[in-house]
């Protein structure tokens, strides 16, 4: 069977019990080699999730593989000998690095069983009573985990393969009073210890007289630091979750306080490093992919393997513990994390919130930062534990408390508008893939939810009126326009989160950057409309209060209305709209122009046609009322310049980039006025004016390169997303 028969009839097949099976080798050969790395077949019943979820061979989160070696049981491994319990200090301080490591390896999703509990120390505790730093460390970590497993589980905003919480009965739960108060006793025979190393042993005073770590006086200063800086960070990272447990933030201060104290003392363990790896002969500075201690050396008391019978019916992962680099990365990047959270302002409004979250994802937050951030936000139904989301929502369409819910009907979708809102903050807690495929199953919901708004108050079709550029629509119920906005927002999201994914070939950037400039451009428009209203509606409200205020004092009414003329000052989120939009925009005509001057050669496939790709891509938003569906038809004749030159386009492209670079300067102006953006938010927003400002610069310069070329093929142009995430720069290089 040819390759086109093949391929007609692999396309054609009918997914369920009627199957019909065709040669498909040479069909395969074909794809093998027409696919880049990383690129998948999209079919009818293997989608991208069916992809994701397939067994990948030699991946060990995927790959169980066939690890049997080492102990079978604890009481086993300690019989032979292999967790001795008089340690000198330096194999205490490996115990305590490896541990470290094994907990950051268990945050990444590894199991529990095989990372923080293939510690024998830890499996078996009341073995190391007689080793006081040994055992204050092991029960604080044991307390620590249980804190870090509660919240993960309580978010249900994990897959398995970010975090394994299964416990598999291993002795997690430990009383916080006892760990806190063995480690500070502990803590504080090591720092008196310390302070008597520095005074000299002939000046310690009679109360201060304790057994030294180790038999070098010389030493011993150095090692006391490398001891109390890992108890200090232990305790430390411990007391931040035990703040952010706190209902209603009332222990976000006292987090940030032992967040910083907690980045001190990670930088005193990383600086301790030099000294432990000399004593054992290492280079300063060196680095190995495969050692977790500071040290260099192999700590003692640990075999992966140990548990394995607790987690049948599946067979032994094989696990690669993070480096000591990649440790402190991750904690240093964990607490950075858990400082933005700690700082949010508990009385953010709706939007600023959402944009708090997106800002929030794009430091790349790990699990645990994320879980940590949905159960502060989310707390028994209310945002931030204080207000109801019903409350939220009034505040948010300026609507006065039950102005909206009078009858049983109204009310229903006003509890519905409740619950949208409540899984969106949910989910934009979540991670980037399934954050984005949860967006585009999101974007019914909400649609549905605008109908029916629409049906209970017998409105017109709100394509019709948007299409209209009536602003009744808003005016007439608030909650439709704020529906419609909310709708145009989650479909940004949704084509945005494409990109941060790479989900997007080069083939596709012309069509996904001009659906995207459809959705903001509708986004643009309800946020416009609304705020025009608003500031009517205030520009009213002050005009009357002013003649109220001088018809008491008997004043004249002549001049009162000063000011009512005044023009609207545009927010920041509309202002970075606009930005965005000029970006879309000149990529559009960009790739329009470089496609028709042979500046881009679109590679060839045989899987898809580029009409099938775009209806792959935009589907989900064929479904939903707003923004309007765009057909593959609606694009081609967007992009169609049969009434421009080549050159003419160029300009065009140009002349986009050109406008961002000039919105730009009053985007600047208005985030450093904005007091409703939260610290990160501000920060975000900055660093995305920068990275803006390349993303035009660089590109105006490739337009004009390839300009000046001329038609033909003597220069190609690729893109690269090294300056902002979701917006490319041309790279121009000579063909050949």
């Amino acid at each position: 069977m040819g390759m086109s028969a093949v391929a007609g009839a692999v396309a054609n097949l009918p997914a369920g019990d009627q199957t019909v099976w065709a040669e498909a080798t040479g069909f395969i050969s074909t794809v093998c080699s027409d696919l880049d790395v990383g690129e998948l077949i999209h079919g009818e019943n293997f989608s991208l999730f069916e992809a994701m979820s397939a067994l990948e061979i030699m991946d060990p989160k995927m790959d169980a593989g066939m690890a049997t070696t080492g102990f079978k049981t604890a009481e086993e491994a300690i019989n032979s000998g292999a967790a001795p319990v008089n340690l000198d200090v330096s194999q205490i301080i490996d115990v305590m690095d490896h541990l470290l490591a094994c907990e950051a390896t268990w945050h990444k999703g590894y199991s529990l069983a095989q990372t923080v509990f293939s510690c024998l120390y830890l499996l078996k505790l009341d073995r190391t009573f007689s080793n006081p730093l040994l055992h204050a460390y092991c029960k604080i970590l044991r307390a620590t985990c249980s804190l870090v497993r509660t919240a993960v589980t309580a978010g249900h905003n994990y897959e398995e393969e970010e975090i394994f919480t299964v416990a598999f009965g291993l002795p997690l739960e430990e009383s916080d009073s006892k760990s806190l108060a063995t480690l500070n006793a502990v803590e504080e025979l090591v720092a008196r210890q310390l302070r008597g190393s520095k005074t000299g042993a002939a000046k310690k005073k009679a109360s201060e007289e304790v057994d030294a770590l180790q038999e070098s006086p010389a030493l011993e200063e150095e090692y006391c630091k490398a001891v109390l800086c890992r108890m200090r960070f232990r305790k430390a990272l411990h007391h931040i979750f035990l703040y952010m447990d706190k209902p209603q933030g009332r222990g976000l201060e006292m987090a940030r306080k032992h967040i910083a104290a907690a980045l001190v003392e990670l930088a005193n363990i990383q600086a301790s490093s030099t000294f432990l790896s000399s004593q054992y002969g290492l280079v300063s500075g060196a680095t190995n992919s495969t050692q977790s201690t500071a040290s260099g050396r192999a700590a003692i008391g640990f075999d992966v393997n140990v548990n394995r019978r607790l987690l049948a019916p599946t067979p032994p992962r094989s696990i690669k513990i993070l480096s000591w680099e990649e440790v402190l990365a991750y904690f240093e990047h964990l607490l950075n994390d858990l400082h933005h959270i700690c700082s949010v302002p508990l009385d953010l409004g709706l939007e600023p919130l959402l944009h708090f979250l997106v800002d929030f994802q794009k430091s790349h937050p790990d699990l645990v930062a994320r879980a940590r951030l949905q159960l502060l936000l989310v707390q028994d139904g209310k945002i931030f534990g204080y207000e109801t989301i019903a409350t939220i929502l009034y505040k948010t369409m300026n609507l006065q408390h039950d102005a909206f819910v009078q009858t049983s009907e109204s009310e229903v979708v006003f509890q519905q508008a409740g619950r949208l809102t409540l899984s969106l903050v949910r989910l934009l807690c979540t991670n980037p893939a399934w954050q984005r495929r949860k967006l585009g199953k999101m974007l019914q919901d909400w649609s549905n939810f605008l109908q029916q708004a629409e049906i209970l108050h017998g409105l017109p079709s709100h394509r019709e009126l948007l299409g209209a550029q009536n602003k009744s629509w808003w005016k007439d119920n608030v909650l439709v326009g704020w529906a419609a906005e909310e709708i145009c927002w989650v479909a940004a999201q949704f084509l945005l989160g494409g990109f941060e994914l790479e989900l997007y070939s080069p083939n596709e950037y012309c069509m996904i950057y001009w659906y995207l400039d459809h959705v903001l451009r509708t986004l643009l428009h309800c946020k416009v409309t609304k705020e025009k209203i608003l500031f009517e509606k205030e520009q009213s409200r002050k005009v009357f209060e002013a003649a109220d205020s001088a018809k008491k004092k008997g004043k004249k009414k002549k001049g009162l209305i000063k000011g009512a003329g005044k023009e609207i000052r545009l927010s920041t989120s509309i202002l970075l709209l606009q930005c965005h939009i000029d970006l879309c925009s000149g990529f559009v005509w960009m790739l329009t122009a470089l496609t028709e001057d042979q500046k881009i050669v679109h590679r060839k496939t045989n899987l898809n046609a580029e009409q099938e790709r775009f209806f792959q891509r935009f589907e989900l938003l064929h479904k939903v009322v707003v923004p309007e569906p765009m057909m593959y038809y609606h694009f081609k004749d967007a992009t169609r310049h049969r009434n421009f030159s080549v050159r003419q386009v160029y300009q065009m492209s140009y002349d986009h980039f050109m406008d961002v670079s000039q919105h730009l300067q009053d985007l600047g102006q208005a985030v450093s006025r904005d007091t409703e953006l939260s610290p990160l938010s501000r920060d975000q927003k900055l660093l995305e004016i920068r990275q803006m400002e390349q993303v035009a610069l660089r590109n105006r310069l490739a337009l004009q390169i390839a300009l000046q070329a001329g038609s033909g093929e003597t220069l190609k142009v690729s893109f690269e997303f090294s300056q902002h995430p979701c917006f490319a720069v041309a790279v121009v290089k000579k063909s050949g």
